[in-house]
């Protein structure tokens, strides 16, 4: 299950594009825009958000920018071809730059004032965190912020354990000298489909960014629908 591809490759065989009609994820999207991107008062604003999919979240904070923002720059990459081409074929959004590449695969000079990864990271592997966390504070501003979704650990853990058929396995790993738990489970998404994700610890992420000169500067848990997540907000120092 280490292979890099299998997590964003799964996601041409499930129905992500009925997003736009369940609008799962639109209360934490909400929240990321209204709570934390729009608190930017500025003329100009930069955003690149990490495995886009069919660009629900996109779409949103578009409309929301145009009426508080002069100058908007977004960017971003999804990996799934199948999403990416469903985007760019409905995509009325201006000045957008897309990638239909992995995150570890862009190459820009650009810098942003936000970076955003909504339930991305269960895709990466724990091999390209350290890279990962490294590329994400060279793309910020300094001031900047990286904004992670994951799903709530204590939720998590009582989800696997009411159901059982989720479960896949339990692994501990060590990093920089410390240990950590991850867990591989099934998401049952409705009117979507399931997929497979690694889920950490959450002081694992607060530990990894802070290594990369990050500093965490809000964490909020939020329940859409019986779905908790954590949202992580960390800024560059």
């Amino acid at each position: 299950m280490k292979n890099k591809e299998f997590f964003y490759l799964q996601y041409n065989k499930i129905n992500w594009q009925n997003q736009e009609k369940t609008k799962i994820n639109a209360l934490v999207n909400n929240h990321i825009i209204q709570n934390i991107i729009l608190k930017n008062k500025r003329q100009s604003i930069k955003i690149f958000d990490i495995g886009f999919g069919i660009g629900f979240f996109m779409k949103m904070l578009s409309e929301a920018l145009t009426r508080s923002y002069n100058e908007i720059t977004l960017a971003g990459c999804e990996p799934s071809k199948k999403n990416y081409d469903y985007f760019i074929e409905r995509n009325s959004l201006k000045k957008l730059e897309t990638y239909n590449k992995t995150f570890q695969e862009i190459k820009t000079s650009k810098k942003f004032d936000f970076i955003t990864a909504i339930y991305v990271f269960p895709h990466f592997t724990l091999e390209d965190l350290d890279s990962i966390a490294k590329k994400i504070n060279s793309m910020l501003e300094t001031a900047g912020k990286f904004i992670l979704v994951v799903a709530n650990e204590k939720y998590l853990k009582g989800k696997l354990r009411d159901k059982r058929d989720l479960f896949i396995e339990k692994n501990t790993f060590r990093w920089n000298g410390k240990e950590y738990w991850e867990v591989l489970h099934y998401s049952d998404i409705p009117e979507i489909g399931k997929v497979i994700d690694y889920n950490r610890e959450e002081s694992f992420y607060i530990d990894l960014f802070e290594k990369y000169n990050f500093r965490l500067a809000e964490r909020k848990n939020l329940d859409d629908k019986g779905f908790i997540c954590t949202v992580f907000v960390f800024e560059k120092k």
